[in-house]
């Protein structure tokens, strides 16, 4: 796919854009139409569902984070720009917006949106080896009510992200606090073949490596004191005689860090007591801080060890460890999200609204990724400028 700038819109593009959109609306309509159902009665109904929703996508990639800033962006928009999002009637009042998208299937709206992203990011070759897949969950501080009692609830929801890209997969409403049971439930709606799920040792566990086997999928677990049995089975092995496979040596932010790799091969799973093991791995971090105003220089030693069900003869320990700290690629979307687009304060939490907006929030994050931003921050500053940016973006990524 290729990548341009939004930035560089040339003098004339939104004519261009305008006219393309009478003879046809934006690709995205096509994506929202037939996964999220429209369960509304015909009688009366003067705005698409899929309208709507694509009205309302376009918001959040401008940066808008309420739905009253959504609305009043969308209604600023020249008229000339509203067939794209199927829209000949004007623009649906804040109220029609917000009530929608509280009602809309999360699981739909999630297949529609990540699907489409997931078609402009399929690539003829692929590279050789399974592709690294990071699971992990987030909570919406901001989406939170109480109960008579003065209980407190939160929204939370799980997402998995691709290593490479930072592009997000699917997303998956964590109910009652239980982050387990919702990975499990992502796992089961995606396709994991040739793929390498990573998640953090909350995670690690054999129902999962299970479910993710069935799948088609390899896993890559890390092991800490909440499998108190396997990590002390792991501590047990004979790491005295292997080898560093591996040593490497990064200097930033003021510290130095030396990372050493070792890795057998496991032939019986009892030794390890997690089913399904092919390789186990042990890192060893020595960090060196420097000696600042406020502190002493210091230096700390961790150990760290990954199982994984990938046999040696098709993952070398060197590609394990890469694909272990690609994991914190999912922390790094989190960091956008609340930084760049301010979720955390995002207060909303009525019906379905707090996943929706997570899941549009991502894949805004993914769409302008592919358009060739960097900086997610200037590119929603870019967009928010010239509105025919958005129908740009759009554009670009439905055609592929």
């Amino acid at each position: 796919m290729p990548l341009v700038s939004p930035t560089l819109v040339p003098d004339g593009q939104r004519a261009r854009l305008a006219a393309r959109a009478l003879e046809r609306p934006c690709g995205l309509l096509d994506a929202l139409g037939a996964p999220v159902r429209d369960r509304r009665r015909c009688r009366g109904r003067r705005f698409g569902l899929a309208s709507v929703l694509a009205l309302w996508f376009a918001g959040v990639l401008v940066g808008q984070q309420t739905f009253a800033a959504v609305w009043e962006w969308a209604v600023d928009l020249p008229a000339d720009l509203l067939p794209a999002f199927g829209l000949r009637r004007g623009v649906p009042s804040e109220r029609t917006i917000r009530r929608l998208v509280e009602r809309a299937d999360p699981v739909a709206l999630d297949k529609a949106l990540s699907g489409w992203i997931a078609r402009a990011t399929a690539v003829a070759d692929p590279p050789a080896g399974p592709r690294g897949l990071a699971g992990d969950g987030k909570t919406l501080t901001g989406a939170r009510s109480f109960t008579e009692a003065g209980a407190m609830s939160q929204e939370a929801v799980v997402e998995a992200v691709w290593h490479d890209t930072g592009i997000a997969a699917g997303h998956q409403r964590v109910v009652g606090g239980d982050e387990i049971a919702a990975v499990e439930t992502l796992v089961g709606r995606l396709d994991l073949a040739d793929v390498l799920v990573t998640v953090d040792s909350l995670h690690s566990h054999t129902r999962l490596a299970r479910k993710i086997r069935s799948r088609g999928g390899h896993w890559l677990f890390v092991i800490k004191g909440n499998q108190p049995t396997v990590h002390a089975n792991l501590t047990r092995l004979p790491w005295d005689r292997s080898p560093d496979l591996v040593t490497t040596t990064e200097k930033a932010h003021g510290r130095t860090e030396v990372r050493s790799l070792k890795a057998l091969s496991v032939t019986t799973a009892a030794l390890v007591g997690f089913r399904g093991t092919k390789q186990v791995v042990e890192l060893r971090r020595r960090t060196r801080r420097k000696k600042t105003v406020t502190s002493k220089p210091t230096v700390s030693d961790e150990v760290f060890y990954l199982v994984t069900s990938l046999p040696a003869e098709q993952a070398h320990p060197r590609h394990l460890a890469a694909r272990a700290r690609g994991h914190w690629t999912v922390e790094a979307v989190h960091h956008v999200r609340d930084r760049v687009l301010d979720e955390d304060r995002h207060a909303v939490r009525t019906g379905n609204a707090a996943l929706a907006w997570a899941i549009a929030r991502d894949t805004a994050i993914s769409a302008l990724r592919l358009a060739g931003h960097q900086s997610i921050a200037q590119a929603l500053r870019a967009t928010a400028r010239r509105p025919e940016r958005v129908l740009q973006i759009i554009d670009l990524i439905s055609a592929t």
